[in-house]
């Protein structure tokens, strides 16, 4: 059994398989909108100046500044509102600042200054401007210190002589010392508030050649990666959403229903006929019948699988057919049933002429030994096609005459294959349900919806019928009339409806007896299959073209 997390990798992978169309186009549209953006959106250009922050406290180690409380400074509103005053622009304080961007390369003691704007010219003069006022205020906070300094040791100089003039003794030695240290100190801060440095622009801001904003190799990509996002996204809800079944793993995920055999589609799988037992395909219908046998159990009693479908449409004849033939090829003694009176298909499939069938057998008109035929292929494969009078009988399907055919052919073969109509159109596989030890659901994708599944497994549960699991296999569509897929051959993908297919072989032993013709015998009836059939006059009217 193949492990979670890969079969989930696997079901993403084929919905955006099955979805992708939605994700090109909308990363088609990312990438338009992209395009549009960068011819349409006004341009934005970036200039940069470059600033060589400098310390400017002989007290700090190493000569380290702070170039984070320095970029805050850049940003700070004296030095935006000087900004203005010297662009002589009205802008906003606050717009100004988010145009400006200030970035601090590490260990290198530079701020880098840039400033975007709507041309080449003002964005330079805007980052030249930034540069230039900042050093501006940074040396005049610098001065502003050195003179406060300077004020300060001034005026204790100032007090330390006026101490002096009246000190004597001890007391003048000491402060004539203090004076002279403070004479020196502050001469020393005169010379270095003269030298201090705080700065300087090494690389003026000049006008960009190239808007930064939009870009087309930022914009193109962005739109391209959006688009797919946006698409896969679209594509999962409409998946999730979607009424139809697109793979097996969707029966699994909103309804719980095991798929026992799964024909995805492709070339060879698109239209199935009566699949070679060698073949892939005919291969995997053999796995299904195996599976088939182990749940049924190898007791006495000859068992019953009924196939239906939750749609009506070709598939069931032909999963019913392949089943068949499966169980057929290991020897064993099986039937296959026609019950769906509305198809010929499985008939056309095995090679089965248009004769008396099951109709006849429920009007009594015919015995089960006259309405058995051997298929073209396997031959050991019998059959007993709808019949011709199935106007007649639409109404028997679901009577006790139908359970009684049944209860017959138990006694007659080891398997019965019975192919039923569709749970849509009708009570008539519920009620052939009831006999069957085993039901097959076949489920046509992407033609059936979820509803009909659920619907259909209501109605068999509903009489205790045991549904095994779903058979999914590729939409199967209608074949022309009065023509059949030759045994052991499928239909190209394609291909028109008669192209490939030919009329049904018929075998020297393709039927067990030859009947009397009933026109001749005016009144026809046997018991010999234990149904107690009667005389029944024959009815000769011609059958509807919905059942021809």
């Amino acid at each position: 059994m193949p492990r979670a997390d890969v079969t989930e990798v696997a079901d993403y992978a084929a919905l955006l398989g099955r979805r992708w169309w939605i994700i090109a186009v909308s990363a088609m549209l990312g990438v338009a909108l992209s395009a549009l953006a960068v011819v349409y959106l006004p341009d934005v250009y970036t200039a940069e100046a470059t600033v060589l922050v400098t310390a400017t406290d002989s007290n700090t180690r190493d000569d380290q500044v702070n170039l984070e409380t320095e970029a805050g400074r850049v940003r700070s509103a004296e030095v935006v509102g000087k900004v203005r005053q010297t662009l002589r622009i009205d802008d906003d304080p606050a717009d100004l600042v988010e145009r400006l961007s200030v970035t601090a390369p590490q260990d290198a003691g530079l701020l880098e200054i840039g400033f975007q704007d709507s041309t080449p010219a003002r964005a330079s003069e805007g980052a030249n401007a930034f540069a230039t006022v900042y050093l501006n205020a940074r040396r005049a906070r610098v001065e502003q210190r050195y003179k406060q300094q300077i004020r300060a040791l001034q005026g204790q100089i100032k007090s330390l002589s006026e101490q002096l003039k009246v000190a004597g003794g001890g007391d003048r030695q000491y402060i004539g010392g203090q004076l002279q240290s403070f004479s020196s100190k502050l001469a020393d801060i005169q010379i270095e508030a003269v030298g201090v440095s705080v700065g300087e622009v090494i690389d003026q801001a000049t006008p960009p050649t190239a808007a930064t904003f939009p870009r087309p190799v930022m914009f193109l990509p962005g739109g391209l990666l959006l688009g797919l996002i946006l698409g896969i996204m679209v594509a999962v809800l409409a998946d999730r959403s979607d009424k139809q079944v697109r793979a097996a793993t969707d029966l699994r995920r909103v309804l719980g229903v095991e798929a026992l055999l799964d024909l995805p589609s492709n070339a060879k799988t698109v239209a199935l006929g009566l699949e070679s037992a060698r073949s892939r395909t005919g291969q995997r219908f053999h796995e299904l019948s195996h599976g088939i046998t182990a749940r049924l159990g190898g007791g006495p009693a000859n068992q019953v699988v009924m196939v239906t479908a939750a749609a009506e449409g070709r598939g069931t004849a032909v999963v019913a057919a392949n089943i068949a033939a499966a169980l057929a090829r290991t020897g064993s003694d099986v039937m296959l049933v026609n019950a769906d009176l509305g198809s010929s298909v499985s008939g056309d499939l095995l090679g089965v002429p248009a004769a008396a069938g099951l109709a006849e057998v429920l009007l009594g008109t015919s015995t089960l030994a006259d309405a058995e035929t051997r298929a073209a292929m396997p031959p050991s494969l019998r059959v007993i096609p709808r019949g011709r009078e199935t106007e007649q009988v639409v109404d028997m399907i679901q009577g006790e005459r139908m359970a009684r055919v049944i209860d017959s052919l138990r006694d007659r073969c080891r398997y019965i294959v019975i192919e039923a109509p569709a749970t849509t159109s009708g009570a008539d596989a519920q009620a052939l349900a009831q006999h069957a030890d085993l039901v097959l659901m076949v489920v046509e994708v992407p033609k059936t919806r979820y509803a009909e599944i659920g619907d259909g497994i209501r109605q068999l549960e509903q009489v205790g019928a045991e549904v095994l699991g779903a058979v999914v296999i590729p939409w199967q569509a209608s074949v022309a009339p009065g023509t059949s897929v030759a045994p052991g051959t499928s239909v190209a993908p394609g291909a028109s409806a008669a192209a490939g297919l030919t009329p049904p072989r018929r075998q020297a032993d393709a039927r067990v007896a030859e009947k009397p013709d009933p026109a001749v015998e005016g009144l026809v009836g046997a018991d010999e299959d234990g149904l107690g059939t009667t005389m029944i006059p024959v009815v000769k009217d011609e059958p509807l073209g919905f059942f021809k």
